[in-house]
């Protein structure tokens, strides 16, 4: 089976994206937006997982923290996923 890209699982969640801005728009948080649930999904929450399937990936979706997003978009992606880019970087430039 072929395996989605991106673009084809965001379109495919879009909607479930967008309940979930509203959902925190409700809340109060009215400065975010679906790219920030996007990016929070790709960089941290799928980074190690294979390829979850649809209904898992609507659950974490729906389950998502506040203060997880929060976290991401104020700090960026995790300092572990930092480290590691930088030594990728470094090995890159002795070769």
């Amino acid at each position: 089976m072929r395996r989605r890209s991106d673009k084809e699982w965001y379109d495919q969640l879009e909607i479930a994206i967008l309940i979930r801005v509203e959902d925190f728009k409700i809340m109060g948080y009215r400065e975010i937006e679906a790219e920030h649930i996007w990016s929070f999904l790709v960089e941290v929450i799928w980074k190690d997982q294979e390829d979850p399937q649809l209904h898992q990936r609507i659950h974490d979706i729906l389950q998502m923290k506040i203060a997880e997003l929060m976290d991401f978009i104020t700090m960026g992606p995790p300092e572990e996923e930092m480290k590691e880019d930088a030594l990728e970087l470094l090995m890159g430039e002795q070769d």
